[in-house]
């Protein structure tokens, strides 16, 4: 990007010029210059430019996003068109092979010159991260490219059945907004996975509206039990009554992202009850080797607690991927289970921030002591630091 930059430098009117011209003719770049333009999270939500996330394709989206309102352009240019691709799942890799062959008669975002510089970009819905992101290279100036590119994911069949295939089409602009130039959603439960051949689907307007954060930045979702079990009265002495024990049982997890530059996860539980005391620390649980929808089927258990204790605390619960290689650890999700007051003994405490069906699942729970109450929780895309009271 610098030494393009500089290049333009050299005369005024170059770069007068590629500023009035639409953004199509002003970004006759070439394929490795391009390579470096990749979007990446900003704070949690904005997308800016950076260095290059996906070896998949050579240009980004810019500042373009199908997730966030106001930045990826909807509506721009009126959408017709075809996608041409097919799909096959390798048991050799374990891997869902989608093939991407070409687009014909795309929309003109350029109406003056007639042309646009398309690309393809692939979801396995529900998972909507950057790390679940398949894209291909673009291709300049052309209403009808050629891609003839394979985008994988590597994920167990049974999963890829649970999921739906978003294929989009959009036109590249490097100085603004990328422009939506259509859409194919697929279902892949009922598909057939044996057969490679490609077959032509038309593009079709945006289906849904651009949803919330919440719902796009979606880490999978998580199913556990809570029980508290109250303490027991020994004799007709109060002092002699015996403190309560928390228990969770942590099931299973569903649609798990798998990490950037990474084959399936090795998933993990890490939980704390929060304030943390140094006599006890995170419990875990044990690890699931190679899969996005781990079954864990394992209770952690804190002794020593009333009734009055759990109202006032929170269980945080983060799901994390296991390096054997010691490199550092990749966090897939999380949830925090409390009443959401955000306080602590009546000091405001970033922890006590549950939301949804953290909050109620937890308020069964102090409900119906001695009796399991379970439900299955959106996990968060980041758990906010666990800053402690003095």
């Amino acid at each position: 990007m610098v030494a393009r930059v500089s290049a333009r430098m050299e005369t005024g009117a170059s770069i007068s010029r590629e500023v009035r011209e639409p953004s199509v003719c002003s970004r006759a770049s070439s394929g490795a210059d391009t390579a470096d333009m990749e979007e990446r999270d900003n704070s949690g939500s904005q997308l800016v430019k950076a260095g290059s996330l996906s070896s998949l394709g050579n240009r980004s989206e810019s500042m373009a996003s199908v997730y966030s309102q106001g930045e990826g352009r909807y509506g721009t240019v009126t959408v017709r068109g075809e996608v041409e691709f097919g799909f096959i799942y390798s048991f050799g890799s374990g891997s869902l092979d989608i093939s991407i062959k070409q687009c014909r008669d795309l929309a003109a975002v350029d109406t003056k010159r007639n042309r646009s510089d398309p690309y393809v970009k692939v979801y396995l819905l529900p998972d909507r991260s950057k790390a679940g992101k398949r894209k291909t290279k673009v291709k300049k100036h052309t209403l009808n490219p050629m891609f003839e590119e394979i985008l994988k994911f590597v994920m167990p069949l049974g999963e890829v059945e649970r999921r739906t295939m978003w294929i989009s089409v959009w036109h590249s602009d490097m100085f603004g907004r990328n422009d939506f130039l259509g859409e194919v959603m697929m279902a892949m439960s009922g598909q057939v996975f044996d057969d490679p051949s490609s077959k032509w689907y038309s593009l079709q307007d945006r289906t849904e509206p651009p949803e919330d954060e919440s719902v796009i930045h979606s880490k999978g979702d998580i199913i556990v039990a809570l029980k508290y079990v109250p303490g027991e009265t020994n004799g007709a002495r109060k002092s002699s009554r015996k403190r309560g024990t928390l228990m969770i049982l942590i099931k299973e997890a569903k649609n798990l992202p798998v990490p950037k530059g990474t084959t399936l996860p090795d998933p993990y539980c890490k939980c704390y009850l929060l304030p943390v005391q140094p006599s006890r620390g995170k419990q875990k649980t044990g690890i699931c080797r190679r899969t996005t929808s781990p079954r864990w089927e394992q209770t952690l258990v804190w002794d020593d607690l009333s009734m009055e204790d759990v109202v006032e605390r929170s269980l945080e619960l983060a799901v994390w991927d296991h390096d054997r290689l010691g490199k550092p650890q990749d966090f897939l999700g999380g949830a925090r289970f409390n009443l959401g007051t955000g306080r602590h003994m009546g000091r405001s405490v970033p922890w006590m921030d549950g939301q949804g069906k953290e909050v109620s699942l937890w308020q069964q729970m102090l409900d119906r002591p001695n009796f399991w109450v379970e439900g299955c929780v959106g996990l968060r895309p980041v758990l906010e630091a666990k800053l402690q009271d003095k």
